[in-house]
């Protein structure tokens, strides 16, 4: 039996509707076991689907690997040789970077220190870069 991911990394993709639902419609397709497919069928609701996935996840080599490749071909494209920062990917999500570590193999350090300044210029002077960092931050919404 395998180990299932943490918690953080399940919310994280319980947050993403098309990937749990696309994992879902890879469980209930024709190449699957008709036990899977009864499992998997009656239920699209997000609450339900992922408490299978969460449940199965570890002990389902076809719920692994649906998990699996959901992720890695629709969140990343396939592109799984490339490091994450490649991706575009600044300051991704804990549980992102726990599936990206899963996948790859690659160890992710805490946090990537975001381009700022070559980023978006959203019309500000460059003397504005305060302003910019706080809006890239969060803060100042009012």
């Amino acid at each position: 039996m395998g180990t299932s991911p943490p918690a953080y990394a399940w919310d994280w993709f319980g947050r993403q509707r098309l990937l749990w639902h696309y994992a879902r419609l890879s469980l209930i397709a024709d190449n699957q076991p008709s036990a899977v497919i009864m499992r998997y069928s009656p239920t699209d609701a997000r609450n339900e689907t992922l408490k299978l996935l969460r449940e199965d996840y570890p002990s389902s080599p076809q719920v692994k690997a649906a998990v699996d490749n959901t992720i890695s071909e629709r969140m990343f494209l396939g592109r799984l040789h490339l490091p994450l920062a490649d991706h575009g990917f600044h300051n991704a999500p804990r549980g992102l970077r726990w599936w990206w570590t899963a996948l790859t193999g690659e160890q992710l350090t805490d946090a990537t220190p975001p381009a700022i300044a070559t980023q978006l210029a959203l019309g500000f002077e460059a003397a504005s870069y305060a302003h910019q960092k706080d809006i890239y931050e969060g803060y100042g919404d009012e």
